[in-house]
């Protein structure tokens, strides 16, 4: 019997795990008859944008934000995007995984700085102006220490060229807060004397006997309301490269298609590199140099159609010195591609009830809608 027993858990863990759980990436998991979404199907006739929309990948990017799926969503920026760059005292510039740490409004996660008046520094980069802020929340972990007889620090400092620093603000106390308090840190506001625009600010901590500073949270704010710097809060459709030497940006169009046009719009362009096909988007074949003009746009019109399913922007110098990459679109003009092809339009009840999971309806970009809400719900809208 108990040979029996381990017979049937073997033959039952082995059927489990033969078991498929879904029916393929980007197929109805259900009855194909209750899916009333779109269906791709590959168009062979219509000379369009074939890189609109689709999946595009990235050898590097700065952040998380400047990212290459932004190549392909129809939007051209002509602005430098911003960025930061975060550093401290005993570390120097902080990595991609470590920038935004003190920046996430997550007070859980921390960078450590110790030494001798250590400080942590947020550098603003890129385009438009230094915003305004007139005060500063900096959160720390809890510091366990007794009283200090010389008291504690904060100093905020502001700088626009890295060297000359302005203190703007600074916090003075006798104890650390929150010791017995279920908090996981504990946060001081520091008022500045007067509204300033800078486009670099220092935090430096000092208290006699204290090793290390965990930094939370460094909360920029003005009028009483938290202003955001960078991030996925001041949107820019732009890829921007970690580095400045090979770098490339790849679209998957999702087909072999044919095409004889590649467009490009860039912030910051490459000086040399090529246009590049492949059919695995493993082996590259060399279509066409890019252009060496001096412009931001680049229009290359191909010697002769090729044929492939992936298409790559290979750079390999840029064109101001050892400055990023920035490009904002990559558009591939051909036939080919897949398309979405809409089930019957969705009809409406007879109580002006309409099913929203079939019918002609996309979600969009919100900076791309011109319509407001009260048309968007309006039957034909």
């Amino acid at each position: 019997m108990k040979y029996f027993g381990l017979l049937y858990l073997a033959f039952f863990a082995a059927a489990a795990s033969s078991q498929q759980y879904t029916r393929g990436l980007g197929v109805y998991p259900g009855d194909p008859r209750q899916y009333d979404g779109p269906t791709l199907a590959v168009d062979a006739t219509t000379y369009r944008n074939l890189a609109l929309h689709r999946p595009a990948y990235q050898s590097s990017a700065y952040d998380y934000n400047l990212t290459a799926q932004l190549v392909t969503d129809g939007i051209k920026e002509r602005d430098l995007p911003r960025w930061v760059v975060t550093s401290t005292s005993d570390h120097g510039e902080l990595s991609k995984s470590e920038r935004a740490v003190f920046l996430d409004d997550n007070i859980v996660s921390d960078v450590s700085v110790g030494g001798d008046h250590p400080w942590v520094e947020l550098d603003i980069e890129g385009g438009g102006e230094a915003p305004q802020i007139d005060h500063m929340d900096v959160s720390l972990r809890k510091i366990y220490a007794a009283p200090l007889a010389g008291g504690w620090s904060i100093v905020v400092s502001g700088s626009n060229d890295r060297a000359e620093w302005k203190e703007v603000g600074r916090f003075a106390g006798t104890s650390f807060p929150g010791a017995h308090e279920s908090g996981p840190g504990f946060t001081e506001p520091i008022q500045f004397a007067e509204p300033v625009s800078y486009r670099s600010y220092r935090v430096e901590f000092s208290a006699a006997g204290v090793a290390t500073w965990p930094v939370s949270e460094v909360a920029l704010v003005n009028q009483g309301r938290v202003v955001h710097v960078a991030g996925p809060e001041i949107f820019a459709s732009a890829w921007m490269s970690a580095g400045s030497g090979e770098e490339w940006v790849s679209i998957d169009l999702g087909a072999v298609c044919t095409f004889d046009r590649v467009g490009l719009t860039w912030i910051r362009r490459a000086a040399e590199g090529s246009i590049q096909v492949s059919d695995d988007g493993v082996k590259w074949s060399l279509l066409q140099p890019l252009s060496e003009a001096n412009g931001l746009d680049d229009d290359i019109r191909l010697a002769k159609p090729a044929r492939g399913r992936w298409v790559r922007v290979l750079m390999t110098r840029a064109a101001e010195g050892n400055a990023r990459y920035i490009l904002s679109e990559v558009e591939v003009y051909g036939r080919g591609g897949p398309v979405a092809k809409l089930k019957v339009g969705a009809m409406f009840k007879a109580d002006g009830a309409l099913r929203l999971s079939g019918g002609k309806w996309r979600v969009q970009r919100a900076s791309l809608v011109q319509a407001d809400g009260e048309q968007l719900s309006k039957r034909g809208g």
